[in-house]
């Protein structure tokens, strides 16, 4: 004779304990897939105060008519430097008050005709800075990028050419995110820029350096 075997169906208590089972399981799948993710997005930025710093700037510029009845040669210089506490984050802004000078001098000749000769004029002048500047960070793949955000070394007083973007686009440096890792980090923007026109020759050098700790 065959025996006759039951099956007991499962009771209440067994059912939610496999349900559980399962939710379980799935939330931790879900943490290992996307927690990994979340890790490397690189949104989280850290915050450092400002140890020092010091900028300068120098613009030197070559006008003339087509002409030649009128020619400028110029050099406007910016130096600037804290006049406070600052501080931000990486990525982000660091910023700080800052006290500086801007001196102008342009050497202008001009004459009324190509046979008469040239009258020369010198415009010169030197104001104090004030305000706010820094740097701002940004991420860039595996990388920090650091930007200029300072003031730039245009001429106020005399006249001349400004700064333009095709120069004020290149003043960034880049540097790997594992600088910014530590207690502490230096960073210094620097460079040099020419451009040139039928009637304009730009010379542009800037440099920046800001120490940061850990805030």
């Amino acid at each position: 004779m065959r025996k006759k075997v039951s099956v007991t169906a499962p009771d209440r208590y067994d059912r939610l304990a496999v349900r559980g089972l399962v939710s379980l399981s799935a939330a931790v799948v879900a943490l290992a897939v996307f927690a990994p993710m979340g890790a490397s997005s690189g949104t989280a930025s850290t915050s450092f105060r400002v140890v020092s710093a010091s900028a300068a700037a120098t613009l030197t510029f070559r006008t003339q008519a087509s002409d030649l009845n009128s020619i400028s040669n110029g050099t406007i210089k910016l130096s600037a430097k804290p006049n406070g506490a600052g501080r931000g984050s990486v990525p982000g802004r660091v910023t700080f008050p800052l006290k500086g000078t801007l001196a102008e001098r342009v050497k202008m000749k001009t004459r009324t005709s190509d046979t008469s000769p040239y009258q020369e004029q010198t415009c010169a002048n030197s104001r104090k800075l004030a305000g706010r500047g820094g740097l701002r960070f940004r991420r860039v793949g595996t990388k920090i990028e650091a930007r200029w955000l300072l003031p730039q070394a245009n001429p106020k007083f005399c006249s001349g050419p400004k700064v333009g973007s095709a120069i004020t686009s290149k003043m960034v440096q880049l540097y790997p995110a594992s600088k910014f890792a530590g207690r502490a980090a230096t960073v210094v923007v620097a460079g040099k820029q020419q451009t040139r026109s039928a009637n304009t020759n730009v010379t542009y050098r800037w440099r920046v350096t800001v120490k940061l700790a850990r805030s």
